[in-house]
């Protein structure tokens, strides 16, 4: 069978926002590609972090994904932030299954951590920490900034014996990665049922346990066995409107000291996450430590807050 391979030039800032119009179109997923130039054999890659992204997708030939292919050209007309017209040419069916994965290299974050697509090879080095990696459906493959200042955070802050919680986990990279640095528990959430089962896949090809399931906080608790609901680190590497609306949660599920790594915010919508987040803090009678950091990476913010009781001793309760 023959595929409709779709190709959209996006800016960086607006890749998530429009892939997420993409994906109305087209289930089986969105590829994001930002252009790279291999450095070398061991995972060095330089992301031109100022050109445009490639987003890539797959429909059928047939009526129903020709409906599909004019229903994406009309959602996408005068939108902002493309930077080359929706593209679309037939491929073959043995072709555009592994066609997407020439763009997902070995890459290096930070000082110990390589993503090692489960398809390419690495030599590796004696502290490295390899997470290997097949995405799937799901979204989550090192490449896209926010995964990158996620990573970059667990390695800073995920200790032996951790308790940690991700939140939107997609193809559960930050989860396997926590585990991988040595949290004793990992608890990942997502709302798509393909992000659920990436997730288990990728925990089980790196040989760690981390228990998956369908869910997000807010909603009637999934973790019920042998969790009280309090971690060391929580993640959620979501989007701007849903960390504004599960500030009050993130926080909740926080134990004492812990530390709460936020991310899939644009730098205009830091303001608005930082104060939400700092309203629940307020609200709980704790104080961030000693404020709410934020690093930033082609135009994306990561946040994290640690929590201590209003006088700074560190042994508050959430």
């Amino acid at each position: 069978m023959d595929y409709l391979e779709l190709t959209v030039s996006v800016r960086p800032e607006t890749a998530e926002a429009i892939a997420d119009v993409v994906r109305r179109y087209a289930p089986n997923g969105v590829s994001i590609e930002p252009p790279f130039e291999a450095l070398d054999e061991e995972g060095g890659v330089a992301f031109d972090t100022e050109a445009p992204l490639t987003l890539r997708a797959w429909l059928t030939t047939d009526k129903a994904g020709k409906a599909a292919l004019a229903a994406l050209r009309g959602d996408l007309h005068e939108r902002e932030g493309i930077v080359m017209p929706l593209r679309a040419r037939t491929v073959s069916d043995d072709s555009w299954k592994d066609a997407w994965k020439r763009h997902f290299p070995v890459t290096r974050i930070g000082r110990r951590i390589v993503i090692k697509p489960s398809w390419r090879t690495h030599r590796r080095r004696k502290d490295d920490v390899v997470i290997e990696l097949d995405p799937g459906l799901a979204f989550g493959t090192g490449q896209h900034a926010t995964t990158r200042l996620c990573l970059g955070a667990l390695e800073e802050h995920v200790r032996p014996g951790a308790k940690v919680l991700d939140v939107g986990s997609g193809s559960g990279i930050l989860s396997v990665a926590a585990a991988l640095l040595g949290a004793t528990q990992v608890d990942a959430l997502d709302i798509d049922p393909a992000a659920v089962r990436a997730t288990k896949g990728n925990a089980a090809r790196n040989d760690v346990v981390v228990r998956a399931r369908q869910g997000s906080l807010g909603e009637d608790w999934p973790f019920r066995e042998g969790a009280d609901g309090r971690y060391d680190v929580v993640l959620a590497n979501i989007s701007a409107r849903v960390v504004k609306e599960l500030a009050g949660p993130i926080v909740a599920a926080l134990a004492p000291g812990g530390v709460a790594i936020v991310s899939g915010v644009i730098e205009e919508q830091e303001v608005a996450c930082r104060d939400a987040l700092e309203s629940a803090i307020a609200s709980v009678r704790l104080t961030p430590d000693p404020r709410v950091a934020a690093k930033r990476e082609e135009g994306w913010v990561r946040l994290v807050v640690r929590l201590v009781r209003n006088g700074g001793d560190g042994a508050g309760q959430t």
